[in-house]
């Protein structure tokens, strides 16, 4: 009887380690992992259907701001793997052209929105500098 308990017990702690190491679709990658890369189309995607959501865009909005993303998009997909691959010097210099074409892409946007949905915009870009300020560490640079 006991050995049965013991088996029973092993098979399942294995079953229950499987399950635990499955990860469905959407779910978040645990502490210290990194999201899988979405292609530029999921990304204009995603940040599109987020401003629809927080703002509350109209179609006519939704439809100019995912253009606007999309374009802007375009305008920075390469300098993520240059950044990456960059002395600091360069990363530097790069960042404040990125950041340039941030400020400009968020003037482009804010040109569509009302004073109300500007107001959230202006927060929502709060939050995300925030967030991005707090991954790179007060020195500017986190961890690689």
């Amino acid at each position: 009887m006991k050995k049965v308990f013991i088996v029973l017990f092993l098979l399942l702690s294995v079953a229950a380690a499987s399950v635990a190491q499955e990860r469905g679709e959407g779910q978040r990658p645990q502490s210290g992992q990194r999201p899988p890369r979405m292609n530029p189309d999921e990304m204009v995607k995603r940040q599109t259907e987020m401003m629809v959501k927080e703002l509350g865009l109209n179609k006519d909005q939704e439809a100019k701001v995912a253009a606007i993303n999309k374009k802007y998009q375009e305008k920075t997909s390469g300098m993520w793997g240059q950044m990456r691959d960059a002395d600091q010097s360069k990363r530097d210099e790069m960042r404040q052209k990125m950041q340039a074409i941030q400020q400009e892409k968020a003037k482009e946007i804010k040109a569509l929105l009302t004073a109300e949905q500007a107001k959230k915009y202006d927060e929502m870009e709060k939050r995300r500098q925030e967030m991005m300020q707090n991954r790179r560490g007060p020195e500017g640079n986190g961890p690689r």
